[in-house]
């Protein structure tokens, strides 16, 4: 029963972490207008003579420049994919801020959280098994207890 319990409060634990991811990477939704979405593209690149800035946030006349001309690409009706592939082939990959899902730099993101994962699961039956011996081992007031009772039964 207890055991039963204990899965039912684990798997709504990670009910309920799935849900918070799920609903915080669709709660901002897609931009709404041109300037959302051209500020929003913006914050996605690097500013190429900037030391860690992105394009959205640097003055730079590189940086004023590639604004201008994601803003030219979104009037022109331009995908994001569009934009990043032009912006790309114009400077380098470097200037996409936004980290890949595929191939190694997927496994970087997600090794961690995997990793994470499997040391919760390891502690927690770690815990468990400590937990079950403690309950099964006796201790001396337990010996006590029982070498009394068995005198008192022999006694007549």
């Amino acid at each position: 029963m207890q055991i039963a319990s204990q899965r039912w409060a684990w798997l709504l634990l990670v009910g309920l972490a799935l849900s918070a991811l799920a609903l915080s990477t669709t709660l901002e939704g897609p931009p709404r207008t041109n300037q959302d979405r051209i500020r929003s593209l913006s914050e996605d690149f690097a500013c190429p003579t900037c030391d860690g800035q992105s394009v959205a946030e640097s003055n730079a006349v590189v940086a004023v420049e590639i604004k201008r001309e994601i803003g030219r690409q979104v009037d022109n009706g331009a995908t994001d994919e569009e934009i990043t592939e032009l912006l790309i082939s114009s400077y380098d990959e470097s200037i996409d801020l936004r980290p890949r899902s595929s191939g190694l730099v997927g496994l970087v993101w997600v090794l961690p959280i995997v990793a994470t994962v499997f040391a919760f699961a390891g502690l927690a039956q770690v815990f468990r098994r400590w937990r079950n011996e403690a309950a099964l081992e006796a201790t001396d007031a337990d010996a006590a207890i029982v070498d009394e009772l068995l005198r008192e039964r022999s006694d007549p």
